[in-house]
């Protein structure tokens, strides 16, 4: 049901904040590629991409393509089964009330 008013303007919420990480990856204990990506596929904020670059295994490890988006939920490092991404935090943004909004589907 679409009412024409956002979540957030429902609960009055003008703007939060929210974390910033860094992420950390080690190269030479990641097994990504064809073999594991559940860095890569758990990440809400889709912050990781497949690597180009073999490591010396001749593994792909993935490749931040847009860590300003990191929210330090931990999800790459918890999926991560050698231990070869870390999270951060480093700081907090503060987001508006349009960019925390739910959007319905037409």
């Amino acid at each position: 049901m679409k009412t024409g008013v956002s979540a957030s303007r429902y609960w009055n919420i003008g703007q939060c904040t929210i974390p910033i990480g860094k992420v950390t990856i080690i190269p030479s204990f990641c097994k990504g590629g064809d073999d594991c990506d559940d860095c890569i596929r758990f990440c809400p904020e889709k912050v990781l991409e497949l690597g180009t670059v073999p490591n010396e295994k001749g593994f792909f490890p993935p490749i931040l393509v847009n860590e300003g988006k990191c929210t330090v939920c931990g999800r790459c490092q918890l999926y991560c089964s050698e231990n070869a991404i870390f999270v951060e935090k480093i700081g907090e943004r503060t987001v508006t009330a349009e960019e925390i909004a739910i959007r319905e589907e037409n």
